[in-house]
């Protein structure tokens, strides 16, 4: 699984890296599976990941005030209702 991680969330992408999840860069041209932003302070407005976020189905997570294990969760069930 490719996940894209908005600049300013490092923390997330060393601790999904960790956990064995492909981290791709924002501006890159590759497509990605699930995007990773802070939708709340601008989010999509302050990513230039144009071409990556054309893939259909990719998952977009606003990581509002979510632990690394709720991130981790959405990513394997395609789901926001978790047991936390």
């Amino acid at each position: 699984m490719k996940i894209c991680v908005s600049d300013e969330l490092r923390y997330v992408s060393e601790e999904l890296k960790k956990r064995g999840y492909t981290i791709v860069t924002i501006n890159s041209n590759n497509d990605c599976d699930a995007l990773i932003c802070d939708l709340k302070n601008g989010g999509l407005n302050h990513i230039g990941c144009e071409n990556s976020i054309k893939k259909d189905g990719m998952l977009i997570i606003d990581i509002g005030s979510k632990s690394i294990d709720e991130i981790e969760y959405i990513l394997k069930n395609r789901l926001y209702t978790s047991i936390f």
